[in-house]
């Protein structure tokens, strides 16, 4: 099975963690699919090697995994390499304010020439990096991030009369010019489900991910409201419809819970991750009924 988009339609586990990554631990896991950060403290000193990438891409049993490179579209982190301390007394016009709830991390005007500049379309930006490094594919985050513009930047939402349209539109140039570059480069995006609604965006990308499906909006481990979930799920089949796979990830400790999503993610027909409760991505878990803490 060589085509990456085939391998992935066929993956039926896959890991994620950003922090702290142990090269030998991530190798020895037995996922079909590793999403990974591009650098391992996010400096350009500190990016994984082309060689480094290819072993990951080998399964213990000898198998073929997919390696995706995390990277967020919709805000900027000031431990990227791209990030300039000026920025703080005199910011860019596309950069707004601090998310709230993580520090560092800005949102940004993502529409914006300056932003997608550093997004993608040269050499030195990040999706052309992670091309170039070696990734199967990149995994979009914040790709949601219209949601907090309409909420804490709300002068700045009012400009735009289409913020999804806008988002949908970043997607599909990364998209194009990534696959362009390396005929095959997966495309993965994490949440904003409601974009799939519109067939360009599910025809730009090669699956869907989605946190925290069943558990933790209201607090950790916290069942989430069917209503909820049930819009969520209507969007996200959408693509398996489309014959595309869908990732969960669930952040849970207690063994109970764990049991709940992975009969439901079994049921649904999705790939299920779970992660620390923390959420802090900083090690990785075993499969679901496998060894936990690699």
């Amino acid at each position: 099975m060589t085509n990456p988009a085939s391998r992935l339609a066929h993956a039926t586990s896959w890991g994620y963690q950003l922090q702290n990554l142990n090269l030998k631990r991530a190798e020895a896991s037995p996922f079909d699919v590793l999403v990974i950060d591009y650098a391992k403290d996010g400096s350009d000193e500190s990016a994984l090697k082309p060689a480094e990438i290819e072993r990951l891409k080998v399964k213990p049993d000898g198998g073929r995994r997919i390696v995706l490179a995390y990277c967020s579209i919709g805000e900027a982190e000031s431990y990227r390499s791209y990030w300039q301390k000026s920025w703080k007394r005199d910011k860019p016009t596309w950069l707004l304010g601090e998310n709230p709830e993580w520090d560092e991390n800005y949102s940004v005007s993502f529409w914006d020439s300056g932003w997608q500049g550093i997004v993608c379309g040269n050499p030195q930006a990040l999706i052309d990096r992670i091309v170039a490094q070696g990734f199967d594919g990149v995994y979009l985050d914040k790709c949601d991030v219209y949601e907090d513009l309409r909420e804490h930047f709300k002068s700045v939402a009012r400009s735009r009369p289409d913020l999804e349209g806008d988002m949908i539109a970043f997607v599909r140039r990364i998209s194009s010019e990534a696959k362009a570059q390396r005929p095959g480069f997966l495309v993965v995006m994490q949440n904003a489900e409601p974009l799939l609604e519109r067939a360009e965006l599910r025809q730009a990308i090669d699956a869907v991910a989605k946190e925290e499906l069943l558990f933790g909006l209201d607090r950790p481990e916290k069942p989430n409201a069917r209503d909820e979930v049930d819009e969520s799920r209507q969007r996200l089949d959408l693509m398996k419809k489309d014959g595309k796979p869908v990732f969960m990830v669930e952040y849970l400790n207690a063994p109970a819970r764990i049991d709940e999503a992975a009969a439901a993610a079994q049921k649904l027909g999705y790939i299920l991750y779970v992660a620390p409760k923390d959420r802090e991505l900083n090690r990785l878990n075993g499969p679901v009924g496998g060894v936990a803490g690699v």
